[in-house]
């Protein structure tokens, strides 16, 4: 009789067991629900401040600072491990990208990277041609009617492709917050 009832009770418990112990299939962690609790208050939405600070560069995320490892800032700045990859994975999608470069640009001056690396120098928040000279602020809206914004865009992607800081509009730290 008593093991009647031991026999009962493993069977009515090992099958919990089993369906406890299976692996949960858990979604993936919204980024977006992530950076409205965590980043939102201080740095906006996140595709405006990415669209203004953030850099795509070969598929790595860069900023006004921390350009050499920007990864880990952003992992000792308040992000969850279990969030960090799609925080980053929401501001690369809205990034600046050197794709606009390709599509307007790369037909005279083929891929970015190459194109700075032969033609462009960046010091400090000057950037200006190697061979010429002039700086490139003056010469690029001449160059193919480029808008103010235009030129803009073109600096930062030119300093940040060529691992500089760079400080058009804002000082750094108003780059930061809303």
């Amino acid at each position: 009789m008593e093991n009647s009832k031991k026999y009962r009770y493993c069977r009515a418990i090992f099958p919990a067991l089993l369906f406890l112990l299976n692996p949960v299939k858990v979604s993936a962690v919204d980024g977006r629900v992530v950076w409205d609790n965590k980043c939102e208050e201080c740095h906006g939405d996140p595709i405006r401040f990415s669209e203004k600070y953030l850099w795509n560069i070969e598929g790595q995320l860069q900023g006004q600072h921390h350009i050499e490892d920007l990864d880990l800032y952003m992992r000792q700045h308040y992000i969850p491990d279990y969030a960090f990859g799609s925080i980053r994975n929401l501001l690369l999608k809205s990034a600046n990208s050197p794709a606009r470069f390709n599509i307007d640009c790369s037909q005279c001056h083929g891929t970015v990277a190459a194109f700075v690396k032969k033609s462009i120098w960046v010091r400090g928040n000057e950037v200006t041609g190697l061979e010429s000279g002039r700086d490139i602020r003056e010469f690029l809206p001449a160059h193919q009617n480029l808008q103010t914004r235009d030129v803009s865009f073109y600096l930062k992607l030119f300093a940040r492709t060529a691992g500089k800081p760079f400080y058009d509009e804002e000082p750094l730290p108003e780059a930061i917050t809303r």
